[in-house]
């Protein structure tokens, strides 16, 4: 038995195209994810161990073939809301698998508006969002990119990604201790520069 709510519900998002109206959407999407899940917690006390073990590995496959169609749809989209919605689904449902497409797309701009009409669900660079939300398994990534790319905005994002992480302090120590253990001559002034811009940051955001 396979469960594949939590994927339709992601592809009617993605297709509906709708990005400041999905709210109806998703409270329905969310209502039948939880009748599924209470099916579920009823089976796992007429299970023995083995049994139980495999209907819960379930939610790894499930996992896993979400962030597929959601990396198919980001990969061949050319709509910008499409490529957006599975971007914040990534990082919604913490798919940590997808973290180097989403560092990779860390500057894509979604082209936020910040006018009228409801709160969006993303803000310009969505993928240095979902990368905040999926949390720890974004560090290392990040980390690698401000070694080596010189782009402006990317390492600008990279930081701020790190620092969000982790919180002020760690993020420093984080840092400082990948800049120390780097031999590297490159990537090393790279990194030393990664550190001072997130002690700008942080004195910034005080």
């Amino acid at each position: 038995m396979k469960y594949f709510i939590i994927a339709a519900v992601a592809i009617c998002f993605i297709h509906s195209g709708a990005v400041h109206s999905v709210a109806d959407k998703r409270k329905g999407g969310v209502l039948v994810i939880e009748q599924q899940i209470m099916e579920l917690m009823k089976k796992l006390d007429t299970l023995d161990e083995r049994s139980r073990m495999k209907l819960l590995s379930q939610s790894d496959q499930q996992r896993n073939e979400l962030l597929g169609i959601l990396l198919k749809h980001l990969g061949t989209s050319s709509s910008k809301n499409v490529q957006a919605a599975a971007i914040y689904l990534i990082g919604r449902y913490r798919l940590s698998d997808g973290v180097s497409e989403l560092v990779h797309r860390i500057d894509f701009d979604s082209g936020w508006m910040t006018d009228h009409g409801p709160e969006p669900l993303w803000e310009q660079y969505p993928a240095m969002e979902a990368l905040i939300t999926i949390g720890k398994p974004s560090v290392p990534p990040a980390i690698e990119l401000l070694a080596t790319d010189k782009n402006d905005l990317r390492r600008t994002l990279a930081v701020k990604v790190i620092r969000y992480v982790e919180g002020p302090e760690v993020a420093e120590f984080v840092l400082q201790k990948a800049e120390t253990r780097e031999n590297d001559i490159d990537r090393k002034s790279m990194l030393n520069d990664a550190l001072l811009r997130l002690r700008r940051l942080i004195q910034g955001t005080r």
